[in-house]
């Protein structure tokens, strides 16, 4: 090899060793914005901050108090530590939120009865969901407290199958629900009932 073939390869090779630096760099700072996200919406909605802001005599419990992250209202925080996931949980369930993360769909409770839950089956959301055993357990912090739920329940459903999500309950549960690869119109659902 002569010495320009020589000097184009070192070249392209600093090339490419500086793209891929480079993108490195942005998942990790990215990785880095949305844990903090994520640890600054755990701490404004930790149990002493919400029975502060409960106490005051004029606070209505209502969408005013949940934070406003990335120009949507943030209901909390999901963390499902079997598959290594920890999201931020929007308000709504439209195709610009559950690309942000998970969505809260509104019919359901924020709190008290049955929350249900929904995002993508995509390797930054619920890839793994499907992993889920009876007994895993999932924290939600939400702008109304803190639950601990233990999974009772996994099933797939027919996309248009709403019964478990309408679900009224004396218990409280947590549903989640996303799509199942290769299966367009069937979802999985795991649920799991609040932890005493």
């Amino acid at each position: 090899m002569n010495k320009k073939v020589k000097k184009a390869i070192s070249i392209f090779a600093i090339v490419i060793i500086l793209i891929i630096a480079i993108i490195t760099t942005f998942f990790i700072i990215k990785h880095s914005i949305d844990k903090n996200k994520i640890r600054s919406v755990c701490e404004e909605y930790s149990e002493e901050n919400i029975q502060n802001k409960l106490k005051k005599k004029d606070v209505v419990i209502s969408d005013e108090l949940m934070l406003q992250v990335d120009g949507e209202s943030v209901i909390g925080v999901i963390n499902i530590e079997k598959i290594n996931f920890e999201g931020l949980i929007y308000k709504g369930t439209s195709d610009n939120t559950l690309d942000k993360g998970v969505g809260h769909i509104e019919s359901s409770a924020y709190f008290d009865g049955n929350v249900c839950l929904a995002a993508h089956n995509s390797k930054k959301f619920w890839k793994n969901l499907h992993t889920l055993e009876y007994g895993d357990l999932i924290t939600y912090t939400s702008f109304l407290g803190k639950k601990v739920y233990k999974v009772n329940k996994i099933t797939e459903i027919d996309e248009t199958d709403w019964s478990l999500l309408q679900q009224n309950s004396n218990e409280n549960l947590l549903t989640l629900i996303t799509c199942v690869k290769g299966r367009p119109n069937i979802r999985l659902v795991v649920q799991g009932i609040e932890v005493d």
